[in-house]
């Protein structure tokens, strides 16, 4: 439940941290209300505005999460607001009030608005929850067969675990390459129809590689002490996430270059070996 809450509460912030299209619906909604006494579709009106609440409030969002069984990320629970049919239509009535009848003599007034309209539908478009990685996807499989051509070996066994970036391209450049969870792990979505579900073990790996990546060392600043809070929090610890990931058939680990250093000399520590280096991640051969 807490991790419900804590999605629900980041989530609102993914919706609106890019794209402006949840400001110009709350706009709309506040100028249907100023209008409310001689609005005729009060009862959208009303649908809408209680509806907004419940997806902004965390403990309202997160029933409607446990509503939808949990699969969905926060942004699936939007679908339940009218959003795009109310912000078209406070656009529509903003539009007849200054070009009443589109009489062509209100055209000097009717145009700019119009086009002020669609200036603004545009500018706010898309509902936010950019990607705040910016590489393409051509640079990023890239990257993927550059680390794959390191650990091509006789081996007829290949078993990688790696950050998402790199796992969610594995596949699509040499699918003989196994991997100990797949994009279901991080697209819920995916696996909305299903009841199968990752061990225990494989899902602390993976809120360990989040953890590491999310804390890495940045221009200069050395996250140590609030990477192993976030560890401690959630219960995890690097070797026996390690373990888990041996008992899972991986014999390759591939962790960013700028990944906390203490971090990296606890997995070389428990690994018995040191990591070679290539495309801007750490290579580490586990051993079984």
């Amino acid at each position: 439940m807490a991790e419900l809450l804590r999605n629900a509460w980041q989530g609102w912030f993914r919706v609106t941290d890019a794209g402006k299209l949840m400001a110009l619906f709350m706009g709309s909604l506040l100028f249907l209300w100023i209008g409310y006494e001689r609005e005729k579709q009060k009862q959208l009106l009303r649908y809408g505005i209680m509806m907004a609440i419940c997806c902004v409030l965390p403990v309202t969002a997160v029933i409607l999460m446990l509503y939808q069984t949990k699969f969905y990320d926060y942004e699936w629970i939007w679908s339940a607001v009218p959003v795009t049919v109310l912000t078209a239509y406070a656009g529509t009535k903003i539009l007849s009030e200054c070009w009443q009848g589109f009489r062509k003599e209100a055209w000097r007034k009717g145009l700019p608005v119009t086009a002020g309209l669609l200036l603004l539908a545009y500018l706010c478009s898309g509902p936010g929850g950019a990607d705040p990685d910016r590489r393409s996807a051509a640079d990023r499989k890239a990257e993927t067969e550059g680390l794959l051509e390191s650990i091509k070996t006789e081996e007829e066994r290949v078993c990688l675990w790696a950050p998402q970036d790199i796992m969610q391209y594995v596949r699509a450049v040499d699918g003989s390459i196994l991997l100990p969870y797949g994009r279901d792990m991080w697209q819920e979505a995916l696996g909305a129809y299903s009841y199968d579900t990752y061990p225990a073990d494989i899902k602390k790996m993976y809120r360990w590689m989040c953890i590491v990546e999310e804390y890495r060392t940045e221009d200069g600043i050395v996250k140590t002490d609030i990477l192993r809070e976030a560890m401690e929090e959630q219960r995890l610890s690097t070797g026996s996430c390690l373990d888990a990931a041996k008992r899972a058939g991986v014999n390759f680990l591939a962790l960013p270059d700028d990944a906390d250093i203490t971090l990296l000399n606890e997995v070389t520590e428990h690994i018995g070996a040191g990591p070679q280096q290539n495309q801007g991640y750490y290579l580490f051969r586990l051993k079984e």
